[in-house]
């Protein structure tokens, strides 16, 4: 017997596959007689010598296999050739085969399955038998006027083969780890025939079943340099590693998904526990238990119809249509009437009545001209446009990797996991994380700049514009943020978990929010998700960013401009360092004791994915980790005020050539130690507590540091031709709508991911860059609209209602809104 073990895992559904395919499928399948009984092959006696025989045979053809993939293929040629030896029965006549499929069929209705899926199955099973029996008396037929009675009958019937060649079947690169059998989810969907005299049709569901192991039978642990001695010695070895037996699942992939066409009449209940069924009797005859647990997803008949029955939906639908009926005729109205009459709609107050700027907050026009405007201000952070739009671009291109694996529709995904670390220049891909730094330290910057400037650049005889320690300023600023971001937060959540759902169809497509935010909604909107409930729901898992963003502003930004403003530059530097060496030294102290690796990037040895999976929830989203950068743009904030004029005619600062050569080669070697100081660890799974250590300490403070100085130098004219890249002016408008890029690009990456009706396959770098290109432009577009049609209108409503400027400012205050938006560029003035 010619064994083979999915992903390492041990002999992993070696009994289940084999024991489940009772009938015995020898030279003629055909051949088979049914003696009523449900197990009763004699290939129950299970052997314990075949699995050391099966050793020897890999040990000697396949000893320098890396990838530790051992595949049974008997064992599931055994289980699809029962389907194959079905379909070959009934072609065949063969009458006690197709007696055998209704015996088995009977068997369900002990199984707390609907009468009406039952009912359809034994429909299936009885119509092979009926063609069965056509054939078999065409077989006797010497009159050739019965030939095209059989082909009449034969045709009705020719269905049922449609079913089983819509069954998941063993495709190819099984040996890199193919566990996706997806089978035919067309070919299933377009069954639709009648099967009585009421004209009730028996029509096809496809339905993809995940099959998942035991934590046992970690897969993980059999990768990489952990194995010693023969590459298959798990497979007859007990207990080679030493993983915990405690009955949970391993969940961070499936050991098998496989694609199974059934009646429409089944539901998900009804499909689970049929395959449970057979798995449990399977493991009940050979006396183990292989398989964890089995997930059954049925995709629906109708999405349309499916859409019409949820009342949420019906709403997001109805509320964009709305919105888009509300931005034509705020355009019409602009165009046609206030276009044509500046004198009067600026002097009357008819067009300054609250619905008319309500119906022009809607205009696309005015509205996309504010976004395409480009214009460069030497007042202005010019930089950041360039470092805003680029970070965007390197998360999509990290995130394109990521949910391309996480959706688990790759045909070749271990190869690439355990090959992808091990090239230099995929640093760039592993490391992407530290993009999202440089949204928190704009962040910071931009709040920084903005608040100091009003507190700092006052007229000697004029009192601030604004005082970090009037009790008002700070409520008023906590709500300013949370007006301007959440409104368009909560409309991108909608569609996610409704309209979003029905865009697409095919084998592996599911709602993009599993549960629908059911659970923890509520967190996002309080800003707290990245702490509460992080263990039952994980509702938009991007947006942590804004947790923390808004956590760092809670906290930060007013202990941090306090002590500038109050105490001087030296005390405000001294909180600084020292709030960033804590957070170090609390990063330190957390992967030290548990084990986590000094950042979240992928190894050769791929069981660091188990451990990754508890570094989410420990580290990569907690603020007291992620705070670096914000902190380092508060001093780049706080500093490019201080070193400049109070009339501030332009951020030109001089510095010695010395000093900016310096900064540049400082600011050049510490941004790539932290993008590419881990390759050696990714690349062989190893490295040396020291550097282990340093980099924990140093490498996200080495990226803020090198970012800071980049912005610093690039604002006070000593960038040269970086500042000319990153100040370009069509990085202006790409700028302005990134917020909404950031919160769509996710769902665009998810909805090509899942809208396949093939598995991926990875190839090339380039291949991924194409894709990421694609992404960028399709996010990026899906956001200039989507900012034209919420964001810039929320944006307008929020000042109608709530006119911040003359609260905080007095009632003729002119200055700028306090806090720019991480999405936006305000003018300094």
């Amino acid at each position: 017997t010619t064994k083979w073990v999915v992903f390492g895992g041990g002999n992993f559904l070696w009994h289940y596959f084999y024991h489940f395919s009772v009938i015995t499928i020898t030279n003629s399948k055909s051949s088979f007689k049914y003696d009523g009984s449900l197990f009763s092959s004699k290939e129950l006696d299970y052997d314990e010598t075949d699995t050391k025989a099966m050793g020897s045979v890999f040990s000697k053809y396949m000893a320098d296999s890396d990838a530790q993939l051992i595949l049974d293929l008997d064992v599931f040629r055994h289980f699809f050739n029962y389907a194959e030896a079905y379909r070959d029965g009934a072609e065949e006549g063969n009458l006690e085969l197709m007696k055998y499929a209704v015996e088995m069929v009977e068997k369900l209705r002990e199984f707390d399955i609907s009468m009406a899926c039952v009912g359809d199955m034994m429909h299936l099973a009885w119509t092979g038998v009926e063609y069965a029996t056509h054939v078999e008396e065409h077989k006797n037929c010497s009159d050739c006027k019965c030939t095209p009675l059989f082909q009449q009958k034969k045709s009705e019937r020719h269905w049922i083969f449609n079913v089983f060649d819509a069954m998941g079947k063993v495709p190819a690169g099984i040996m890199s780890g193919n566990n996706l059998w997806v089978g035919s989810w067309s070919t299933c969907r377009k069954i639709d025939v009648v099967k009585n005299a009421q004209g009730q049709k028996w029509k096809g569901k496809y339905c993809l079943a995940t099959i998942d192991a035991y934590e046992r039978d970690n897969p993980l642990v059999y990768f990489g340099n952990m194995m010693s001695g023969a590459p298959d010695r798990h497979c007859y070895e007990k207990n080679v590693q030493n993983v915990a037996d405690d009955g949970s699942c391993f969940a961070l992939f499936p050991v098998l998904k496989f694609g199974v066409c059934m009646p429409n009449t089944c539901t998900n209940h009804d499909v689970k526990r049929m395959l449970t069924f057979a798995i449990r009797a399977t493991e009940a005859a050979v006396g183990t238990q292989s398989v964890c647990n089995v997930d059954v997803e049925c995709r629906a008949e109708s999405y349309s119809d499916a859409m019409s029955q949820n009342s949420l939906a019906m709403f997001a639908l109805y509320f964009l249509i709305a919105t888009v009926v509300l931005v034509a005729f705020g355009t019409l109205f602009e165009l046609l009437i206030v276009a044509k009459n500046p004198e009067e709609a600026e002097e009357s107050k008819a067009f300054k009545h609250w619905f008319i700027k309500f119906i022009m907050a809607f205009s696309m026009y005015s509205n996309g001209s504010e976004i395409l405007q480009s214009k460069k201000n030497d007042r202005e952070i010019n930089s950041l446009h360039g470092v805003r739009f680029l970070s965007m671009c390197w998360i999509i291109l990290g995130h394109t990797y990521y949910y391309i694996g996480t959706s688990l529709t790759t045909d070749n995904l271990v190869p690439t996991l355990i090959n992808f670390p091990k090239q230099f220049h995929t640093q760039i891909i592993v490391q992407a994380p530290l993009a999202v730094d440089s949204f928190f330290f704009l962040s910071g910057m931009l709040a920084a700049f903005s608040f100091f400037k009003k507190s700092m650049k006052a007229h000697p005889d004029h009192p601030p514009k604004l005082s970090a320690l009037n009790f008002i300023t700070w409520p008023m600023y906590y709500w300013k943020r949370f007006c301007r971001i959440t409104p368009t937060y909560a409309v991108v959540m909608l569609f996610d978990v409704t309209l979003f759902s029905y865009v697409s169809n095919g084998p592996f497509w599911r709602p993009i929010e599993k549960q629908g935010c059911r659970i923890a909604w509520w967190t996002n909107f309080i800003y707290m998700n990245n702490f509460l409930l992080q263990d039952k729901e994980c509702c938009m898992g991007w947006t942590w960013y804004l947790a923390n963003d808004m956590q760092f502003h809670w906290v930060l930004m007013p202990l941090l401009t306090i002590t500038f403003l109050k105490f001087g530059m030296k005390a405000g530097l001294g909180l600084s360092g020292g709030l960033v060496a804590l957070s170090s030294l609390i990063r330190l102290a957390i992967t030290l004791i548990k084990g986590y690796p000094p950042a979240p990037i992928l190894t050769a040895k791929l069981q660091i994915v188990h451990q990754l999976n508890d570094y989410w929830n420990d580290v990569y989203v907690r603020p007291y980790i992620r705070c670096t950068p914000f902190i380092v743009g508060v001093v780049v904030g706080y500093l490019l005020n201080a070193w400049t004029s109070r009339e501030q005619k332009d951020l030109k600062i001089k510095l010695e050539p010395k000093t900016v050569l310096i900064g540049w080669c400082c600011s050049t070697v510490l941004g790539l130690y932290a993008v590419f100081g881990l390759f050696w660890f990714a690349k062989t799974g190893d490295i040396s507590k020291p550097w282990e250590i340093l980099y924990t300490v140093f490498g996200t403070p080495a990226y803020a540091l090198a970012l800071g100085w980049v912005v610093f130098a690039c604002t006070t004219g000593n960038g040269g031709p970086v500042d000319t890249i990153l100040s370009w002016r069509l990085f202006v408008p790409l700028s302005k709508i990134t917020f909404c890029a950031y919160l769509l690009h996710p769902i665009m990456l998810q909805i090509y991911n899942l809208s396949r009706p093939q598995p991926f396959h990875f190839t090339t770098f380039v291949q991924m860059i194409r894709y990421t290109v694609e992404a960028v432009f399709a996010s990026y577009t899906l956001a200039f609209f989507f900012s034209l049609a919420f964001e810039k209108p929320f944006n307008k409503i929020d000042e109608m209602l709530f006119d911040s400027k003359k609260m905080m400012n007095g009632e003729k205050g002119k200055s700028n809104e306090m806090v720019p938006l991480n999405k936006r560029v305000r003018d300094s003035e």
